[in-house]
C-alpha cells in the first residue's frame, strides 16, 4: 500500500520545525501532494507554531505562472516570495533527498475570486443566477485558464504528477456563506439546480444536437414543481436514479449531460496536451448526476490517456466508502491506476480497526494508494497513527 499526504505550503515550513520532510517518509508516506492553486477556507491547524485559525487566501497559486492567461489572471498568493523560488519549486527540489515524490494537487475551476470578477464566465443556472465559485468549463477563457495552469505546472523540474479537482461545472451542492434553504436539494432537484445555462453551454446543446433554451424551460419547470408550488413541510418525492424519471425529465436530463461531455471533451485534450511528462490523476465521483468538486463518471470518461481515478472521500468512513466502491458506476472507472483519499477524523473514523478496513477495501478494490487528507488540519497523534499503519 503507497500512502500520500496532501499539504499546503505553510505545512510544508512549519515541518522544518517537527523533523521535515524525512519524518513524514520515515511514517511510510511516498508522496506529497501539495497544493497548487486553491480557494478559500476557515482551517484548524492544531500543530502548526504560528498560526491555529487559518483563513486562506481565495483563489489564489502557490507558484509562478509564466503564460499568457489571457482574461483570467491568477494570482500569487503570500508564500510565493518576490524573489527566489515558490513553494512548489522548492519542495520539488527538495523531495527526492527525502524519497518523496511531488504531486500538483490543483482546484481549477473553484475561484470564487475569479468568478466575481467575471461573472458572465461562471455556472449560470435555469433562472439565470450565477454561482460565483463555479468556473464554467464550456467557455473558452476558463478552458484557456485551465490549460495554462497545467502547462505551467508541468514546466517544474522534479514534479511528477498533477491532480485535477474542479475541473467540471460546480453545482448548488457547494455549500456558501450561512447557507440557507428550505427543500434540501439531491438527486435529481439538485441536478437541475446545477445544470448551467450560460452562452458557451447554450452552444454545446447545439453542437450535440439539443436546444438549449427548450431544456432550460423544462427544467425551470421542474425546479418550480419541487419548490415554489411546492410544501416545504412536506416535500415531495424527487427522482434519484434513471429508473425514476419520466420522458421529460430523462430528455432535459440527457441533453445537460451531452452538453457537459462536450464542454469536458475540450478541456480533457487541452490539459493533456499541456501536462508534458507529469503522470495525471482526475478526481472522480462514480454517479453520474454528481455536481460537486469531482468529475461526474461520465465527465470522466473524456479522459482517456492512462490518467489515476481518485475517489475523494473526505467525509465517509470505511461504510460509507464501503459502498461507494460498490456502486454501479465503479464498473467504468475500473482498470488502470486508482487512489483513495481519506479524512481520518472522528466520527467517521475512530478505531485502528477502521483504518485496517481501508487496507482491506482497497485491497479487495485493486486500489493501489491511499491519500491522507491533510497535513495541517490532523494532530501530529492522528498522522502518525494513521501513516504508519496505512503503509505498514
Amino acid at each position: 500500500m503507497q500512502v500520500a499526504l496532501y499539504v499546503h505550503p505553510f505545512d510544508v515550513t512549519a515541518l522544518e520545525g517537527h523533523g521535515g520532510l524525512g519524518r513524514l517518509r520515515d511514517l511510510g508516506v511516498g508522496e506529497l501532494s501539495m497544493a497548487t492553486s486553491y480557494h478559500d477556507g476557515r482551517w484548524l491547524t492544531p500543530w502548526h507554531p504560528e498560526r491555529k485559525v487559518r483563513f486562506l487566501e481565495d483563489g489564489c497559486v502557490h507558484f509562478r505562472p509564466n503564460r499568457d492567461y489571457g482574461l483570467l489572471q491568477p494570482k500569487l498568493s503570500s508564500e510565493v516570495p518576490d524573489l527566489g523560488s515558490s513553494p512548489l519549486e522548492r519542495l520539488c527540489a527538495a523531495a527526492p533527498d527525502a524519497g518523496l515524490r511531488v504531486r500538483a494537487w490543483t482546484v481549477f475551476g473553484h475561484n470564487s475570486r475569479l468568478g466575481e470578477k467575471h461573472p458572465e464566465l461562471t455556472v449560470e443556472n435555469a433562472f439565470g443566477d450565477r454561482y460565483p465559485y463555479s468556473l464554467c468549463p464550456s467557455q473558452p477563457a476558463v478552458q484557456q485558464f485551465h490549460q495554462n495552469l497545467v502547462g505551467d505546472l508541468a514546466g517544474h523540474a522534479g514534479l511528477a504528477s498533477i491532480e485535477f479537482e474542479a475541473l467540471g461545472q460546480m453545482g448548488i451542492q457547494h455549500s456558501s456563506h450561512h447557507d440557507k434553504k428550505s427543500f434540501s436539494p439531491s438527486g435529481l432537484l439538485a441536478f437541475a439546480l446545477s445544470a448551467c445555462f450560460c452562452s458557451a453551454c447554450l452552444e454545446m446543446h447545439q453542437e450535440v444536437g439539443s436546444d438549449g433554451e427548450a431544456m432550460r424551460a423544462r427544467v425551470v419547470s421542474f425546479i418550480a414543481a419541487q419548490t415554489t408550488d411546492a410544501d416545504a413541510m412536506a416535500p415531495g418525492s424527487v427522482p434519484r436514479s434513471d429508473d425514476d424519471l419520466d420522458e421529460h425529465q430523462r430528455e432535459w436530463l440527457e441533453s445537460v449531460l451531452a452538453a457537459r461531455a462536450e464542454a469536458m471533451a475540450v478541456i480533457a485534450e487541452a490539459v493533456t496536451a499541456a501536462s508534458g511528462r507529469c503522470d495525471r490523476a482526475v478526481q472522480v465521483h462514480p454517479d453520474r448526476w454528481f455536481t460537486g468538486s469531482q468529475l461526474s463518471v461520465e465527465s470522466a470518461e473524456a479522459f482517456s490517456g492512462g490518467e489515476e481515478r481518485v475517489l475523494t472521500c473526505y467525509g465517509e468512513g470505511p461504510a460509507q466508502i464501503e459502498a461507494l466502491l460498490g456502486h454501479a458506476g465503479m464498473a467504468a472507472i475500473q482498470g488502470g491506476k486508482r487512489r483513495l483519499c481519506i479524512w481520518p477524523k472522528a466520527p467517521q473514523f475512530s478505531s485502528d480497526g477502521d483504518l485496517l478496513k481501508i487496507k482491506q477495501l482497497c485491497a479487495d478494490h485493486g486500489i493501489e494508494t491511499v491519500a491522507i487528507y491533510h497535513l495541517g488540519l490532523l494532530p501530529w497523534r492522528t498522522i502518525e497513527r494513521a501513516a504508519k499503519i496505512l503503509s505498514a
